[in-house]
């Protein structure tokens, strides 16, 4: 699953508009109701939209900013990469109870505690503790701090693969 996040600089830097279309790209992306930067969205192989993870984050980006959705989109990715990589390879809607507290369990078992991160790295992105939602630390796959760099550790707010799209 492929994913990018919405961002309107790119879309007046780079749009091109097709032949005969006359659409004024800045007033577009700036109308009411229009998607907030920031918000992600997810395609499967086939350049589909991913769901319920598109309109479950398309609803949570009317309330939250977007710092909080790329990390939510990060926690919600792990958990997906996990429960794919279960004996029984299942997806985020036919998640079992058990599946989600062996993820929880994980989380847990391989946190790095704040003074074993790699120099540089400060708290993180957020911390493990959340009064106003869902926390869940992030698991880092790549880059010099991947689970391998760290003898298998992980931390909320582990760096992220470069390529990702972000604004």
């Amino acid at each position: 699953m492929d994913h990018f996040f919405v961002s309107h600089s790119k879309v007046r830097r780079f749009y091109e508009a097709p032949p005969g279309v006359d659409l004024d790209v800045e007033a577009y992306v700036q109308r009411p109701g229009a998607v907030r930067a920031g918000t992600p969205f997810f395609l499967d192989l086939d350049m589909r939209p991913v769901e319920p993870s598109c309109s479950f984050f398309l609803e949570m980006s009317k309330s939250l900013k977007a710092k909080s959705l790329e990390d939510y989109t990060y926690d919600a990715l792990d958990l997906v990469d996990f429960l794919e990589q279960l004996p029984l390879p299942t997806d985020l809607l036919s998640a079992t109870e058990e599946g989600l507290v062996a993820y929880r369990e994980g989380c847990i078992e391989h946190r790095e505690a704040p003074d074993k991160r790699p120099p540089g790295e400060g708290a993180g992105r957020r911390s493990t503790t959340s009064t106003t939602g869902p926390s869940m630390p992030s698991f880092s796959t790549s880059g010099p701090t991947s689970a391998a760099a760290t003898g298998g550790m992980c931390w909320p707010g582990a760096p992220r693969p470069s390529w990702t799209c972000a604004t």
